[in-house]
């Protein structure tokens, strides 16, 4: 997808304003004397459960309608939409590069004028930050649902091969030997997917990036001062070190491939985030499920690495903002907040609540803690296809070509990106 530049944005902005002034917009009066909302929705999963709580909320506010509209390739759609001017009321969105390439441009609106964050871990609302902001200070949107980037494992396995969650990166090679003595995949891989290498990377860069993750990006973003991915050298030789641990037809399987086979038993740990916990599910119940922070050197540098899975945000100048600010104080509210990580699997944001569910209780301490990191492979352009290239590392294991390859394509997108902003 072809990025635009930061004046589209700013022009379709303008064009959203004029819009807004003349009634334009979806979120309108209509002859019913009732404000209607359009909540912009991609999570395909969640459709049902949005569509309650829009149910419950125009039940409770008789001058409001919320609708959904999911989308579920929701970044392209908002591009178009913006070009045209025409800015949902209401918009949930994957806190990802896109999210921040958006919000650089200052169309979204700033929530930390609202009361709306005071009740939200600074951990999870600093993700956000990290990856954009439309001016000094703001917090373009806001945390709903967090997911957490380590290693799923089977506490079946590992309590019958007497084992416990590792602390530092060389007990987890330990595990992985005695493991593999014992006939047992130390690691179920399925790589056939070129995208199913990032949360291994992501992961360790997480916890190896001990001055900020977006900090290192930001530095490797300026082309004047030198940094190279081969500074990531350490995280990409333990990638390739843990790849050697598993299944022999790695290469072959596609990613439900991989949920299946380990729900079936055919590995002690899956190196996923927890989003794919409702899939290994699905095909086996009673599955034990745990999780573990993809530990460093020592126990002190280790970080779990989470994004944002759902954040909320709406336009920088909302043609409604006190009705469309209700909404979002009625969404995050603790209960539906539950509702929704219950059923999806997901981390609530709220410092008043935390996980109940048994397979996301290794990870929580560290969000309590604020031991959180975000996801490398969110600072990267989707020009850069840094899966591909993560799965070539995977399969040929030429670790030169690898940073040459990163280093020659980051600054040639980011050249490109400079000279268009």
């Amino acid at each position: 997808m072809t990025a635009l530049s930061r004046r589209s944005f700013l022009a379709a902005a303008a064009g959203t304003a004029a819009l807004a002034a003349a009634g334009g917009l979806a979120g309108c009066s209509s002859g019913d004397g009732k404000v209607h909302l359009e909540l912009f929705q991609f999570k395909s999963e969640a459709i049902n459960l949005f569509d309650r709580i829009c149910t419950d909320f125009n039940d409770a506010n008789p001058d409001i309608v919320v609708t959904q509209n999911f989308q579920a390739n929701n970044i392209t759609s908002l591009r178009a939409r913006l070009v045209k001017g025409d800015m949902p009321d209401l918009i949930t969105i994957n806190g990802d590069y896109n999210y921040g390439a958006l919000t650089r441009t200052s169309i979204f609106y700033d929530f930390g004028r609202t009361a709306l964050l005071d009740g939200v871990n600074p951990a999870f609302a600093s993700i956000l930050n990290t990856l954009g902001q439309g001016g000094e200070g703001q917090t373009n949107g806001l945390a709903f649902a967090d997911n957490g980037s380590g290693i799923i494992y089977n506490k079946d396995v590992f309590a019958e091969a007497g084992l416990e969650p590792p602390t530092t990166w060389n007990e987890l090679i330990g595990i992985c030997d005695e493991l593999t003595g014992r006939g047992i995949n130390p690691f179920y891989w399925a790589t056939k997917d070129n995208w199913t290498g990032a949360p291994a990377f992501s992961s360790l860069s997480g916890s190896f990036l001990t001055d900020g993750v977006a900090a290192w990006y930001a530095k490797r973003a300026d082309l004047s001062s030198g940094t190279s991915f081969a500074e990531l050298t350490p995280v990409f030789e333990k990638m390739l070190q843990a790849y050697g641990y598993g299944n022999s037809d790695k290469a072959g399987l596609g990613y439900n491939d991989g949920n299946q086979g380990f729900a079936q038993g055919k590995g002690a740990m899956y190196w996923h985030g927890t989003y794919a916990i409702p899939a290994i599910r699905s095909y086996n119940s009673d599955i034990n499920l745990g999780t573990f922070a993809t530990p460093a050197d020592t126990a002190a540098d280790t970080r779990v690495v989470s994004g944002v899975d759902v954040a909320l945000t709406m336009g920088k100048d909302p043609a409604h903002p006190e009705e469309s600010l209700r909404f979002f104080e009625y969404l995050m509210n603790e209960a539906n907040m539950k509702s929704y990580c219950d059923e999806q699997v997901a981390y609530p944001t709220l410092t008043a609540l935390s996980t109940t569910d048994p397979a996301l209780e290794g990870l929580q301490p560290y969000f309590d803690s604020g031991r959180v990191a975000t996801y490398s492979d969110h600072n990267f352009p989707p020009a850069i296809t840094l899966n591909s290239y993560l799965q070539q590392y995977f399969f040929s294991g030429d670790l030169d070509q690898l940073i040459t390859t990163l280093d020659s394509r980051w600054d040639k997108v980011i050249r490109r990106i400079n000279e268009t902003a």
